[in-house]
């Protein structure tokens, strides 16, 4: 199987990272590379990533999002092969094996997806919480050529549907992706982060991502009648 590299864009993160960091280390397949992007954090999230070298690698920029953090990141990677974490987000130890396997297995294959469960902060996982499935950045693993082929992951209004809009273009780039029915990544409910709760501010990001897929749509239908 071929070696992978691991994304983590980190804001403010010091309560998670240390926790989701050894969920990346601890992968039964370990990776080549793990890169933190520290998008301007306030508290010590790079201090503790620091903590893990030298097989993690800590990159500090202003605040600018997690898409830009992302996008960074993976610019950081040699390995052909990219994986991504939120910092607040958890791997179950079999996660990359299973999935790479799936990519060695499909060389046909842009990217091999999972579900994912949730958990309360401060609460263990016992295996009953809510479980999601789709396009979710801890749960996507996919070929660097891919990701250079769709393009950087861009910041929207609000901080959210960063990795929406990137997962659009995707599909619009006719890229084949594999959803496994198997849960092999855990999500934290934690009050207070990027992507908790419900809020007009932020969600209007959701909002910037139905347009741009409508603008693609009407390009692309444009082309087709010249064609």
């Amino acid at each position: 199987m071929q070696p992978y590299g691991v994304v983590i864009p980190a804001y403010n993160a010091a309560r998670t990272l240390a926790e989701a960091l050894e969920s990346v280390l601890g992968q039964s397949v370990p990776p080549a590379e793990v890169v933190v992007v520290d998008d301007g954090s306030s508290d010590n999230t790079a201090t503790i990533a620091a903590g893990f070298a030298p097989r993690v690698r800590v990159l500090r920029q202003s605040n600018t999002g997690p898409g830009a953090a992302t996008t960074r990141g993976v610019q950081e990677i040699t390995s052909p092969i990219l994986a991504f974490l939120d910092a607040d987000d958890l791997w179950l130890p079999g996660k990359m094996q299973v999935q790479l396997q799936v990519l060695h297995d499909n060389p046909d294959l842009a990217l091999v997806s999972c579900r994912m469960r949730q958990f309360r902060h401060g609460v263990p996982d016992d295996g009953t919480g809510e479980e999601r499935g789709g396009l979710l950045r801890p749960c996507v693993v996919l070929r660097r050529a891919v990701f250079d082929a769709v393009g950087p992951v861009l910041d929207l209004p609000g901080n959210r549907g960063d990795m929406v809009d990137w997962f659009a273009r995707l599909r619009a780039g006719g890229h084949r992706t594999m959803e496994l029915d198997e849960v092999l990544a855990l999500r934290r409910i934690l009050p207070g982060s990027l992507s908790h709760g419900r809020a007009a501010g932020r969600d209007i990001g959701y909002l910037k991502v139905a347009h741009l897929a409508l603008l693609r749509n009407r390009r692309a239908a444009t082309d087709g009648e010249q064609g």
